[in-house]
């Protein structure tokens, strides 16, 4: 259960910060060489997360967070998610297949990955569309085996 509060912190922040100013819309998937954009940031961000993330190291995990992103995710929820995951699918091995995304001024790109117990696991990065520092505004891991 520990797990699923800080998804759910985060969810709630950026919910509350879409909701704020009135983007709330429906996602629309992104082609293309927009597409390409986005992965072009995101692929080596997500790359550095995913590392930090199986060295347990919270400085390179967090390094591209956002302000609110490193509030919401601190070092000692980040240890207790890290053990949480690790105990149910093991480490992050691989990604493929990525979507991208737009809801209002969010962008999101979703990788099918794989883990050491479990494969199809989705990994949701969001950013917002026009940041040129590209924060990670939101970060999900969803699976069955981590939602049982």
């Amino acid at each position: 259960m520990k797990f699923s509060l800080v998804p759910l912190l985060a969810a709630l922040l950026l919910l509350a910060a879409v909701s704020a100013c009135g983007c709330m819309g429906q996602e629309t998937v992104v082609s293309g060489e927009a597409a390409a954009e986005v992965l072009a940031y995101a692929d080596p961000i997500v790359d550095n997360v995913m590392q930090g993330f199986n060295e347990g190291n919270y400085t390179m995990y967090s390094r591209d967070f956002s302000p609110e992103m490193k509030q919401a995710l601190d070092e000692a929820a980040f240890e207790r998610n890290r053990e949480d995951v690790t105990s149910r699918i093991g480490l992050y091995e691989s990604r493929s297949d990525p979507v991208v995304t737009q809801t209002g001024e969010y962008i999101a790109v979703t990788y099918r990955a794989t883990f050491e117990r479990e494969d199809g696991v989705a990994l949701r990065f969001v950013f917002k569309k026009d940041d040129p520092s590209h924060r990670l505004h939101g970060l999900w891991f969803n699976s069955p085996k981590l939602r049982s």
